[in-house]
């Protein structure tokens, strides 16, 4: 396994587009700190987190060009065709498929973002479900944090939206930052 990296894991819902996005941020070991000292680089005054559905349009546009200076390394899917009774659903089969991505790529940690006590459980099946069926190794170590105490998982969640906003067609953002985002596309309809 690759234990010089750690993905970071986040998502983004447009309910009203059917779409679902996952997005891992690779983040290599060695670049922590550099990637933790330009996100907080980034806050405001007083702004306890970055947020990617809180800021603003021109922010946005700036937060962007900041992460095109750090050497990317994203995988993203895209689930479309989500009905809204759905979700669930449509979480489960861009995890699969995210964490198989990540699994080939032998990277060995991810921390994902928390969802409380129940949405980790969930989450926590997920991963237990993968494992049984020998499609998610044993090594791969799989947590959850808060956004509030790690700041690297700010970037997957400004990934997502970045990535959902291209999706519904806006896709200025999404072109600073192209190289080094791979986008995998599948159906959750």
């Amino acid at each position: 396994m690759n234990s010089e990296s750690c993905a970071y894991i986040d998502e983004s819902m447009r309910v009203g587009a059917g779409l679902y996005v996952l997005a891992a941020a690779v983040v290599p070991n060695h670049q922590v700190g550099t990637y933790r000292a330009a996100l907080r680089a980034l806050l405001l005054s007083k702004q306890p987190r970055l947020h990617w559905r809180d800021e603003r349009p021109k922010r946005r546009l700036e937060i962007v060009y900041a992460l095109a200076e750090l050497s990317l390394d994203v995988i993203a899917v895209v689930g479309t065709d989500m009905q809204s009774s759905k979700q669930k659903r449509a979480r489960r089969k861009c995890m699969d498929h995210l964490y198989w991505q990540l699994a080939q790529r032998r990277v060995p940690h991810v921390i994902m973002e928390g969802r409380g006590q129940a949405g980790n459980k969930q989450d926590l099946d997920m991963v237990n479900a993968l494992r049984a069926q020998s499609a998610l190794p044993d090594e791969m170590r799989v947590e959850w944090a808060d956004p509030l105490c790690d700041e690297l998982l700010w970037l997957p969640d400004i990934l997502a939206g970045v990535i959902a906003t291209a999706a519904t067609g806006d896709t200025e953002l999404l072109r600073i930052i192209e190289e080094g985002v791979i986008i995998d596309r599948l159906r959750c309809g």
